[in-house]
């Protein structure tokens, strides 16, 4: 279900990357650029940092192309190195509410058996329902959201123990 992105498939995750964009833009002050396109980061440290790891999420028969997760090394909240953070995750519109978010999440959780962080805007609703159903899937129990506030922005923080990591 998660196949490595290679360095020259970065124009596909742009172009899915425009999908992620337009679905945050109801949330999020995003405009459009003079092109019809939205602002897309650079790829590079995804492929020149070794604590970066960009994956497609891909049908089970590896066809069909159904979205992307970027996870990396290092908590966002507090700075510990022993932690993988989901930076970005995506999963195309169609392909929603059939597990395929939670199979392709679990399946990073099994890959990376250190402790995961899962930092969720307070204000995207539908994104907190996803991961904290993902991390009770996952663990067999719930597992309440910490709040933070960082740049001035509120966040919830979901914590997976590595203990967890099924074999």
């Amino acid at each position: 279900m998660l196949t490595p992105i290679a360095p020259d498939q970065a124009s596909v995750l742009t172009n899915l990357f425009q999908l992620y964009v337009h679905d945050f833009s109801e949330l999020l002050p995003i405009d459009l650029e003079q092109s019809g396109l939205f602002q897309v980061p650079s790829w590079d440290q995804w492929w020149t940092r070794d604590d970066h790891f960009p994956y497609f999420i891909r049908s089970a028969d590896q066809v069909r192309l159904l979205g992307f997760a970027l996870v990396r090394r290092g908590s966002r909240v507090t700075g510990a190195t022993a932690v993988m953070d989901v930076a970005e995750f995506f999963v195309a519109r169609g392909a929603r509410g059939r597990g395929v978010g939670r199979a392709a999440a679990h399946e990073l959780f099994a890959h990376f058996r250190e402790p995961w962080e899962i930092r969720v805007r307070d204000s995207n609703a539908l994104a907190q329902k996803f991961w904290s159903g993902v991390v009770m899937s996952w663990l067999g129990r719930a597992v309440a959201p910490e709040p933070f506030e960082q740049g001035g922005i509120k966040w919830n923080v979901l914590r997976v123990p590595a203990s967890s990591a099924r074999s």
